[in-house]
């Protein structure tokens, strides 16, 4: 009898670990990029707000750079100023990817009465 416990506890063991151990594993990664109001959009570029005050980034667009909108693949002419991004560039400022979504809703400001 103990022998039989022995050994379904260790299969317990057997078959539990590699599944905590997982779990561990497949979380993602914490995207640590700012979100960045943006300010302007042209072909060539955007121009964000970085922080509080009149700090602004601009950085370079071009055909390599990948641009969401809300998890949607778009063209860059389809962003908006008062969008909300997270961009990755190189050292250069060129734009490598751009993951933008609408714009904050404050239900707050447009009440009437």
């Amino acid at each position: 009898m103990k022998a039989l416990v022995a050994i379904l506890t260790l299969l317990a063991v057997v078959l539990v670990m590699p599944a905590m151990a997982g779990k561990k594993g497949n979380q993602p990664p914490q995207d640590t990029t700012p979100e960045m109001k943006i300010l302007e959009v042209n072909a060539v570029g955007i121009s964000v707000e970085a922080g509080v005050g009149d700090e602004h980034i601009a950085y370079k667009i071009t055909d390599n750079t990948k641009v969401t909108l809300n998890g949607a693949k778009v063209a860059a002419r389809d962003l908006r100023p008062g969008m909300v991004a997270k961009i990755e560039a190189g050292k250069d400022k060129v734009a490598t990817s751009i993951r933008a979504k609408d714009a904050p809703v404050h239900p707050g400001r447009h009440r009437v009465g």
